[in-house]
């Protein structure tokens, strides 16, 4: 019998961070609780998968809702996806075209530039129309 080893931990905690990704993207904030319910993790494991996100940017706590009626102890910690925490550059290289999409984390969609190319241009001149209409893009 071949021997079984359990499963690379590096990977599962990227499938982890992957799964609460998704789950936070999917709304406004969120709690622990609420987080480990839509999952399916442990608690503990949503901790360890937040606070890592935190530490890589991705995840922040949010602020309180203060039109929320307060119940006695402590209001629980929400937190949110943070889609401004890195861009999304799309490139399209087409017969007649290039083209540069920029967008936030969240896929909403900043800006967009494009440059007709001949469809008879080498590839030099094809990627030269491509880094003008990023760069376009960029200072725009």
């Amino acid at each position: 019998m071949a021997g079984l080893t359990g499963g690379d931990p590096s990977l599962l905690r990227r499938i982890n961070s992957a799964v609460v990704l998704h789950a936070l993207r999917a709304t406004d904030a969120a709690t622990l609780t609420e987080i480990t319910r839509v999952t399916g993790l442990s608690r503990p494991t949503v901790e360890g998968v937040v606070e890592g996100l935190i530490e890589a940017g991705l995840v922040v706590e949010a602020a309180a809702d203060e039109g929320t009626a307060r119940r006695q102890g402590r209001p629980a910690r929400r937190f949110r996806f943070r889609a401004e925490a890195g861009h999304l550059l799309g490139l399209e290289i087409g017969p007649h075209r290039v083209a540069a999409l920029l967008s936030g984390l969240d896929g909403r969609v900043i800006g967009a530039q494009a440059k007709d190319v001949d469809e008879n241009a080498p590839a030099d001149e094809r990627l030269e129309r491509l880094r003008t209409a990023v760069a376009e893009l960029l200072r725009r």
